[in-house]
């Protein structure tokens, strides 16, 4: 192989790819990243960006560029007909050094990233798609066609397909997409709209009639979604459509008009039986798609690749359990969309499909009761959020869990903010290194310096001091240690005469390879 081949072949240009792009562009890992599109796509599939995502960016130095550029959300509104019967806050009960929702058209989000990564002299190769691949012992040959119709055939370490829901590498590998597509046709709009709307708020209305959605998407336009009326075409809607569905179940004294974007959609509930095929890996909606209920698609791509990013890059510095390093993708993401696929699915059947008197007085009753329950509340948006993902499967975790400390957040988890020197603790977590965080006096932690020490060119130390608020945030009540890794999960932690989880957890990810 050619040594000034890159490493890695990224195909698709959607916020997945972007954000892997970003994270191996961080650790000095070579890579293409490709995509068949001749320019960015126009339209925003999605929008909303979560606290989870907001904490992976953050790592890779972009978060800021979302902050300023996205709407803050204040409130999901709730209602029937004429009445408004909630208002809940959104964010409420949100663990994160990011405890708030961006809306942030997915157009915008690939321009942040594709400017970041230009900033660092890579670009993505437009109109250039993948033909074929074959893997050939440790090396994966992509064949390439250009714009003009010439082949190129390029060989690198290892090829992701972030290439959406007809993902050509997930069809090359043969993983199946083991699923199935809802009956309904649904229809969207993006409008302007004229009316008593928040433009901070997102609104889901109903009647006996059927539901809508509507979004914030820029100043003055929204984002309507409903389900079409039988019998179900695929034409694209029109403004008038859209105005009879906001009529029957909108809320009330809004009107439509100037279409940006008007189209019709089938839901499909897929998953990939798998996310790795040998040195090919499937991320994004290559891997998983759901109905846009939860608003939680680009987001769970967008952690798959902070996942997978950090990992190669491990693998090709030489660190680490290749193997196990490389099956802790599947084996700590594929569950995260299994329940992220359940949970819109029955999203989308509660809140937009069934419909009927029953189901009114049903939904109404329900929303009245649970809005007004602050744990019902808060369990909503943290599930949202995308912040209490814990990693209970894996060799990574199961490497640890006997002999890490049991106090909690547990390996696994998600590391918590804290407030150091007046600074948010995400402040010192990297994209690209392990961060080791000590808690207790001076002269506690020798030992555990020594072993870091060790590991000092992928690996920071941050000493918190003996400060027990601190200490108490991570369930310490003496001296000790916790170990982030670089997607901001815990990967191991003790009390600070305790090194054997510090060990067993660095053999799979830290030490040079064997």
């Amino acid at each position: 192989m050619n040594q000034s081949a890159p490493s890695v072949l990224v195909v698709g240009a959607g916020p997945t790819g972007l954000t892997l792009a970003n994270s191996l562009q961080k650790q000095g890992v070579s890579f293409r990243i490709i995509d068949k599109l001749q320019e960015p796509a126009r339209v925003s599939k999605a929008l909303a960006v979560w606290s989870g995502s907001l904490e992976a960016f953050s790592a890779l130095g972009v978060a800021d560029d979302f902050i300023a550029g996205g709407i803050r959300l204040t409130n999901i509104r709730v209602g029937d007909g004429s009445h408004e019967l909630a208002a809940m806050s959104i964010a409420e009960g949100v663990d994160s050094a990011f405890a708030f929702t961006l809306i942030v058209p997915q157009s915008k989000t690939e321009e942040i990233l594709a400017a970041h990564l230009a900033q660092g002299g890579h670009a993505v190769e437009r109109g250039v798609e993948l033909v074929d691949y074959v893997e050939i012992g440790d090396t994966v040959r992509s064949t390439l066609r250009h714009p003009d119709g010439r082949e190129e055939t390029i060989d690198t370490l290892f090829l992701v397909g972030c290439d959406g829901a007809r993902s050509i590498v997930r069809h090359k590998t043969g993983i199946a997409f083991e699923g199935y597509t809802e009956p309904q046709t649904f229809i969207l709009s993006d409008t302007r709209i004229d009316g008593p709307l928040d433009s901070t708020s997102i609104y889901i209305w109903w009647s006996s009639a059927g539901s809508v959605a509507l979004f914030p998407v820029v100043p003055g336009i929204w984002r309507t979604f409903a389900m079409r009326d039988e019998p179900a075409g695929e034409e694209p809607p029109t403004i008038e459509e859209i105005q009879a569905h906001l009529e029957a179940s909108g809320p009330p004294g809004i009107k439509v008009s100037d279409a940006t974007w008007l189209s019709t959609f089938r839901v499909n509930e897929r998953l990939a039986a798998g996310y790795r095929k040998g040195r090919v890996f499937l991320a994004g909606d290559a891997a998983h798609i759901h109905s846009p209920a939860g608003g939680q698609g680009m987001n769970t791509g967008i952690q798959d690749a902070a996942n997978l990013g950090w990992k190669i890059g491990a693998v090709l510095a030489g660190r680490g359990d290749a193997e196990m390093l490389l099956d802790s993708y599947e084996a700590e993401r594929r569950p995260v969309a299994r329940e992220v696929v359940a949970g819109a699915a029955q999203k989308l059947k509660f809140g937009m499909v069934t419909r009927g008197t029953a189901t009114r007085l049903v939904r109404d009753a329900l929303i009245s009761v649970a809005s007004r329950l602050p744990a019902i509340r808060q369990k909503l948006q943290v599930e949202l959020s995308e912040t209490e993902i814990r990693y209970s499967e894996g060799p990574l975790v199961e490497a640890v869990r006997r002999i890490s400390g049991s106090a909690t957040p547990r390996a696994g988890a998600r590391a918590l903010d804290l407030t150091l020197d007046g600074r948010s603790l995400w402040g010192h977590f990297s994209a690209a290194r392990h961060t080791l965080l000590l808690f207790g006096p001076p002269g506690a932690h020798d030992r555990m310096r020594m072993a870091a020490a060790r590991f000092a060119d992928a690996l920071d130390v941050v000493d918190l001091g003996a400060e027990p608020a601190a200490a108490a945030r991570y369930g310490l009540h003496g001296a000790g240690w916790v170990l982030v890794r670089p997607d901001q999960f815990i990967a191991a932690r003790d009390d600070a005469d305790a090194q054997g989880a510090f060990d067993a957890y660095a053999q799979l990810a830290l030490e040079p390879a064997r």
